[in-house]
C-alpha cells in the first residue's frame, strides 16, 4: 500500500502554546504547556479502542481506503493483535509466527504441525504451513547478531521475516557484503538474501538552533511518561540524547536529558521536563484531525497500520513491514531490536511518536531513502524502551 507526504509543518508558535511539542506544532504528542488552563479534545475528536475516527484521513490518504474500510480495518487488526498472545502460546513450538496479510486483510498464523491448522482456524486467524518455527528463526537471527557486530557497512540490516518463513538479509552489492552473506549462510538454509542500494541514517537533523533540540541535535517528541513517584518526562529516540544535556523548546528550557541509549539494547531516551507549566498527556498530533488518546501500548502485528508523527514530514500512515530487525547505521552502530513501517520520515523526525489505532508502539529511530523519493522508517518498540528506562507512557 503507499505512503503519502502530508502539508510542510505549520510555522513555529509562541513556546506557551507549545512547548513539549516538537517543533512546527507537529508533534508526536505528547506534551502541552499553556499560560491558561488547556481544554480537552472534544469527544468527537477522540477515538477508541478499535476504532479509526482520528485516523480515517490517514488511511484513507496513505492506504487508500473508505471510511468504512478504515473503520472495519482497525476494528480487525484491533482484535487480531488482542488473540495474538493467547495464540501464540497455545500453539508453543509449532508457532512460527502471524502476519496481517495484505490481499485478505486477515491475520495470518505460521504453524509447522499440520495437525495444529483448525484450532489455528478456531481462534480466529488463517494458518499457514511453513517448515520453521519461530524459535528456530529466532536462533538463526541471534547467530548473525553474535558475529554480525562487525558487519561491513553495506551490510544494512537483518531480520526474521514470518511470511516467507526466512531471516533476510538486506545489503549493498560488493565483495564485503557477499563475504559476510557467505559467512551467514552457515547458520542453515533459512537465510534470504535481498540487495538494495539504500543506506539506513537516524533522523536527527543538525540545525544549530530553533524549535526542539537536544545540543546540536533537533528531534522529536515521542510520548508523555511518568515515573514511579509521578516525574514528568518524554520519551524519544536514543542517538538523540546525550545525559545530562540542556533541552530547549523555541529557545527556552522545557528539560533535561536523564539517559539515553544507541547501541544493541535499542534506541530510546528519556528527558526529564524542567518547565513548571507543562503538563503531561496522551495525545499524538495527527495535523488534519483530532488528536490520537494513546490508551495502551499493546504491541500491533506484523502487515498492521501504523501511523507516525514528526517535525519534519507530519502525519502519514502506512504498515508494520518487519520486527525485530537489526540495523547497521554504519561507524560502529549497530541496533537490535527495531521494528520497519512502510511510511518515510525526513531529518528531525527522530523520536517521533509510532502508533495503531490508540496503541502507541514505538518511537523513530531511521530509515532509508525520504518522502520525495520514497523510503521506510525504523522505530524503537515503545514497552521495551519504557521498561528499560523504568517508566509508563501516559495513557487515558
Amino acid at each position: 500500500m503507499g505512503t503519502h507526504r502530508v502539508d510542510e509543518p505549520r510555522p513555529v508558535i509562541s513556546r506557551k502554546i507549545l512547548l513539549g511539542l516538537v517543533v512546527g506544532v507537529t508533534v508526536a504528542a505528547a506534551i502541552t504547556a499553556m499560560a491558561a488552563a488547556p481544554r480537552p479534545p472534544a469527544e468527537t475528536q477522540t477515538v477508541a479502542v478499535g476504532a479509526a475516527s482520528a485516523l480515517d484521513p490517514g488511511f484513507r490518504r496513505d492506504e487508500q481506503l473508505t471510511p468504512q474500510q478504515a473503520r472495519d480495518l482497525a476494528k480487525q487488526q484491533a482484535v487480531g493483535n488482542r488473540a495474538l498472545a493467547g495464540i501464540r502460546r497455545k500453539l508453543g513450538v509449532a508457532y512460527a509466527g502471524a502476519w496481517f496479510d495484505s490481499t485478505s486483510r486477515r491475520l495470518t498464523v505460521g504453524v509447522i504441525d499440520r495437525s495444529r491448522v483448525d484450532e489455528v482456524r478456531a481462534m480466529g486467524a488463517e494458518p499457514r504451513l511453513v517448515e520453521h518455527n519461530l524459535l528456530g528463526l529466532q536462533g538463526a537471527k541471534t547467530r548473525l547478531d553474535r558475529f554480525g557486530e562487525r558487519a561491513p557497512v553495506s551490510v544494512v540490516s537483518w531480520y526474521v521475516d514470518p511470511p516467507t518463513n526466512t531471516v533476510v538479509i538486506e545489503a549493498r552489492k560488493d565483495q564485503a557484503a557477499e563475504e559476510f552473506i557467505t559467512r551467514a549462510r552457515g547458520v542453515g538454509d533459512m537465510v534470504r538474501v535481498e540487495w538494495t542500494s539504500k543506506v539506513p541514517r537516524t533522523f536527527a537533523d543538525v540545525l544549530g538552533g530553533g524549535g526542539f533540540t537536544i545540543g546540536d541535535a533537533r528531534c522529536s517528541v515521542g510520548f508523555s511518561a511518568t515515573g514511579p513517584n509521578g516525574t514528568r518526562h518524554v520519551i524519544t529516540a536514543g542517538h538523540c540524547t546525550q545525559e545530562g544535556s540542556l533541552v530547549l523548546a523555541d529557545g527556552q528550557e522545557f528539560g533535561r536529558v536523564s539517559g539515553g541509549t544507541f547501541d544493541a539494547d535499542g534506541d530510546f531516551g528519556l528527558i526529564d521536563i524542567t518547565d513548571s507549566d507543562a503538563r503531561v498527556t496522551s495525545f499524538v498530533d495527527t495535523r488534519d484531525g483530532g488528536p490520537v488518546v494513546v490508551t495502551g501500548t499493546e504491541p500491533a502485528a506484523l502487515g498492521a497500520s501504523v501511523c507516525r508523527s514528526g517535525s519534519s514530514s507530519g502525519f502519514a500512515c502506512g504498515e508494520v513491514v518487519t520486527q525485530d530487525e537489526t540495523v547497521n547505521y554504519g561507524n560502529g552502530s549497530i541496533v537490535r531490536g527495531l521494528s520497519r513501517m512502510s511510511v518515510c520520515a525526513e531529518p528531525g523526525d527522530s523520536g517521533g511518536a509510532v502508533v495503531s489505532g490508540t496503541q502507541a508502539q514505538g518511537v523513530m529511530s531511521g530509515g532509508v531513502g525520504d518522502c520525495a523519493s520514497g523510503g521506510t522508517t525504523f522505530f524503537q518498540p515503545i514497552q521495551e524502551a519504557a521498561t528499560k528506562l523504568g517508566v509508563s507512557v501516559v495513557t487515558s
